[in-house]
């Protein structure tokens, strides 16, 4: 039994493919065609070769729950760990509780954006509701493609829209003072706020790096790989946008950086260890085998500022970089290209308050330049224009008297 055709109407059919059994139950595709009887029989052939290649699937009142697991297990392999960590926590301490039961063919964009409301109300933000809207979205578009639903409703439902926010940075006084402190008592962590502040990296970048990644000669460091840590398991991956950097150091860092790899040899030296092949920079063992894990720096240094007064967290080293160097007048894609960021549009938007203090300085010579000042602070007006009009080589043409 491949399929039926029964007649609905005048020139109207419905056509039936038998796509297996589940739980003991047929299941079938069916399509409404309109038109003679030959035109039904080619559209069950039709249907009954997509069923057979699996390009469409039976109907299934599968909820929402269901299919986010199913995804979750689809695209577990191709996401990063700690991706997969945010999605299961957004999906089991959100999403499930008030629309995992909700059958796919039942649910509608108004349902989604009552969800969304709701969220907002529960105090998350703009950003973090954006998110659950991005994840049920690419859910319930595999759920099409799987041939589960026909329409995502999540493409009518109403998203909140994007916020700007201005990201932050600490003063350089500030960064002085933390580096200085942690020199003393913690010198991994000293060199990771160097490495923050001046390379802009990502924590997980930084926990990822190996002395390998220090080219003495070209005085350069690569950034290829990330750290991840979820409930004790470490992996490395590539960058957050898939990008390896070879950045320039200066002379102050690589000085630190030379300490460092001195102190940890010294280190190692002093308790018998012998060093790992390839240690890690940052690593907190002797003999440099283990990273310190992105967690444990993030703490440490939100420790260590909490001690000094200063308010501020570790992502925001990556913040006074940016600013640094488009305040010192670095063009943006100089400045995008050493964060990391695959596109500069969003060093733009995220450091546009930068960009706004640079316009500032640049209105301030271009109104010099083309002005000029005088000793009062008044502008300078230029001389009188030459009476007459101008010829075409630039000169001037008097009126010809009465």
């Amino acid at each position: 039994m491949r399929g039926t055709v029964e007649p609905r109407g005048a020139d109207t059919w419905r056509v039936r493919a038998f796509a297996g059994r589940e739980n003991g139950k047929v299941r079938w595709v069916s399509r409404t065609v309109h038109g003679g009887e030959r035109a039904a029989q080619s559209a069950l052939a039709k249907l009954v070769s997509e069923v057979e290649s699996g390009q469409v699937l039976a109907s299934h009142p599968l909820s929402l729950g269901e299919l986010l697991d199913r995804w979750l297990d689809d695209v577990g392999p191709h996401r990063s760990t700690y991706t997969i960590r945010e999605y299961r926590r957004m999906t089991e301490r959100n999403i499930k509780p008030d629309l995992g039961a909700v059958r796919l063919d039942k649910l509608r964009a108004q349902q989604l954006d009552a969800y969304y409301r709701s969220l907002h109300d529960r105090g998350l933000s703009p950003a973090s509701v954006r998110r659950h809207h991005a994840l049920l979205h690419a859910a319930l578009h595999r759920s099409v493609k799987w041939g589960m639903i026909s329409v995502n409703p999540a493409d009518k439902a109403t998203q909140p829209g994007p916020t700007r926010s201005t990201a932050t940075a600490p003063s350089g006084t500030d960064v002085q003072q933390a580096l200085a402190t942690a020199g003393t008592t913690n010198p991994a962590l000293a060199i990771a706020i160097a490495l923050a502040a001046v390379t802009g990296a990502r924590r997980g970048e930084l926990c990822a790096l190996r002395w390998s990644d220090v080219d003495w000669q070209r005085h350069t460091l690569r950034i290829a790989r990330s750290l991840t840590a979820v409930r004790g398991q470490t992996t490395e991956g590539p960058t957050k946008t898939h990008l390896r950097r070879d950045i320039a150091i200066g002379e102050g860092l690589e000085a630190l950086l030379a300490a460092r790899q001195d102190q940890q040899r010294q280190y190692a030296s002093t308790v018998g260890a012998e060093l790992a092949p390839d240690p890690y920079v940052l690593s907190p063992s002797a003999d440099g085998s283990l990273p310190m894990l992105p967690d444990r720096l993030t703490d440490n240094y939100r420790n260590l500022t909490k001690r000094l007064g200063i308010s501020t967290h570790l992502h925001e080293l990556r913040h006074f970089s940016a600013t640094g160097g488009i305040g010192a007048g670095i063009d943006v894609r100089t400045v995008a290209g050493r964060l990391g960021h695959a596109d500069a549009t969003t060093t733009l938007r995220i450091y546009a308050h930068a960009l706004e203090a640079r316009d500032r300085d640049l209105a301030g010579v271009l109104d010099s330049a083309v002005f000029g000042t005088r000793p009062s602070g008044k502008p300078q007006l230029p001389d009188d224009p030459p009476q007459g009009r101008l010829d075409r080589r630039g000169g001037s043409r008097r009126r010809p008297g009465p």
